[in-house]
């Protein structure tokens, strides 16, 4: 074709579509208030601690507790989210001489505090986001869970009672535990154990590939539901799948998107583009994987990661390229855009 089509391009994060992103994430991962109890008498050591119970030894705690939240992930950096706000992802609560560290492994935000034990409450003081609260809980343990029941507890206006409180953790020292989420390291899977189909090229370029010498002749966004496709094309995704913007965040193992096209083409790719906890993601054409790998890791520039992967030698008619998020480590993917080029497939060009 002489004429290139002309590429629609996918518009960056503005500060209505991150506001909009922002009540949408809490909207969805709003968790129900956990229940709470009456708050003890308040005592000396530390503040808070009822006074008719004598202090314990909090080394029954110790050990590493985990939790997968169910609800969306921060999928993008917030630099201004509330403190000890529950996001989807893995969490982690251990205890070690007489400390209590909590963090969000998706974005490696932490916080530590005092931990105090008096028989079944649980008291937590010296939090650096909230050093004059002490914290109340109600606490019991089970053949494989820790249960936190908040009495009473203001840090970060509640949150942190709403985070610790909403859900059980996983006690990740009872052999039943040794799979549970955030008990084991997560693995990543292995290489792509087929060969390449016969007569096809795959190309894994870094960056956006809107920016590149040659780009490709059409974008078509990644939410297709908000964004129409054009003749010829149809953009599906798995309902659990998270719509934002222009684009598609895959959250969870088996998550996907996939575009369904039937041009004359030299060739066809996918832009991975997103924040440094994107994750791993498997690509397929017409069913058959023909790449899988780490899409923080192909490139990384001003804090943004991802990729553009690309792939030509298929012949005329009907094709379908889907990604999938393999979500063994719970992190979210962010698909950007399909692109699809008509005379020769994309060149970055000079660094």
């Amino acid at each position: 074709m002489a004429d290139r089509m002309k590429a629609k391009r996918p518009q960056s994060f503005g500060a209505a579509l991150a506001m909009a992103a922002l009540l949408g994430w809490l909207a969805a991962c709003a968790p129900q208030q956990p229940a709470t109890e009456a708050a003890g008498a308040p005592g000396t050591t530390p503040a808070g601690m009822p006074t008719e119970t004598a202090a314990t030894d909090s080394s029954q705690l110790d050990g590493r507790n985990a939790k997968l939240d169910p609800c969306w992930p921060l999928w993008w950096l917030c630099r201004r989210c509330a403190d000890y706000r529950p996001a989807g992802g893995l969490w982690h609560f251990e205890v070690a001489d007489g400390v209590m560290h909590l963090s969000y492994e998706l974005t490696g935000w932490r916080s530590s505090a005092g931990l105090t034990l008096a028989e079944d409450r649980l008291l937590l003081s010296d939090d650096p986001y909230c050093p004059g609260e002490v914290g109340e809980y109600r606490w019991q343990r089970t053949s494989d869970e820790l249960r936190l029941t908040p009495v009473d507890d203001d840090c970060a206006f509640g949150l942190r009672a709403e985070n610790l409180g909403g859900q059980p953790w996983t006690d990740c020292s009872m052999p039943q535990a040794a799979s549970a989420p955030g008990c084991s390291p997560s693995v990543p899977p292995g290489a792509r154990a087929a060969s390449q189909p016969v007569g096809l090229t795959v190309g894994v370029i870094g960056g956006d590939s809107r920016t590149f010498e040659i780009s490709p002749d059409l974008i078509v966004p990644a939410n297709g539901v908000d964004n129409p496709s054009p003749a010829g094309i149809q953009v599906v995704n798995s309902p659990e799948s998270i719509r934002y913007g222009l684009n598609q965040v895959l959250w969870g193992a088996g998550d996907w998107v996939e575009v369904g096209f039937d041009l004359t083409l030299a060739a066809v790719g996918v832009q991975f583009l997103g924040d440094p906890s994107i994750g791993w993601a498997s690509v397929l054409l017409d069913g058959e994987e023909i790449w899988r790998g780490d899409t923080a890791a192909i490139w990384s520039e001003f804090g943004r990661h991802g990729g553009y992967v690309e792939v030509a030698g298929f012949g005329p008619g009907g094709h379908s390229l889907r990604v999938e998020s393999l979500g063994f480590d719970y992190h979210p993917v962010t698909v950007a855009f399909f692109g699809f080029s008509t005379d020769a497939g994309v060149e970055p060009g000079a660094d």
